[in-house]
């Protein structure tokens, strides 16, 4: 176990997290103007809540080929692509390397609380997901990064997002792809 993970990163100036109707921050040569985007900002590598989020991404992309899917790790390269191999591969899912928390910091994600990620609701559900198979992997990054999942339509305006209310509160990808998808 990677204890340095127990370390609060350093404070970092944090945006306010862009609501529905709102344009997204940029994604540094990620957006995808024209294309529907799924925009996953995950814990950190090893943690059962990432590995769930991004399976789920994976299965989402191969349904829906009209929607872009991003995921955004804060976790160094070497080891974001070594998890991601492990949980079973990117498939069609774009995954950027955020290392200084700076894309996480302009989407509104800062520092959550020791109670977000150790408090009972969130030990709870690392228990479901443990009973399914999901478990803690070696860790990297820093478990105190908040997650945030975002839907934004072809023009790159929020039309949908989730902030957990604690580190298991995991997001609704269908409820973000039907929102995101131009009707018709």
């Amino acid at each position: 176990m990677n204890l340095r993970t127990f370390l609060p990163p350093p404070d970092q100036e944090i945006a306010e997290p862009p609501s529905r109707g709102r344009p997204a921050p940029g994604l540094e040569g990620h957006d995808a103007p024209g294309c529907p985007q799924i925009v996953a900002f995950l814990r950190h590598t090893g943690c059962p809540f990432a590995e769930r989020t991004f399976r789920e991404l994976r299965d989402r992309a191969t349904e829906h080929p009209e929607v872009c899917f991003l995921a955004v790790s804060h976790s160094p390269e070497a080891a974001t692509d070594a998890w991601a191999e492990a949980v079973g591969g990117r498939g069609e899912v774009d995954l950027v390397v955020d290392e200084e928390r700076s894309l996480y910091a302009a989407w509104g994600l800062g520092r959550s609380s020791f109670g977000h990620f150790m408090g009972l609701t969130s030990l709870r559900a690392v228990g479901e997901l443990a009973r399914e198979g999901v478990r803690n992997r070696h860790p990297h990054g820093t478990r105190w990064q908040q997650a945030g999942t975002f839907a934004l339509d072809p023009d790159q305006t929020v039309c949908w997002r989730h902030l957990p209310e604690h580190a298991g509160d995991l997001p609704d990808l269908r409820a973000a792809i039907r929102a995101c998808r131009p009707s018709g």
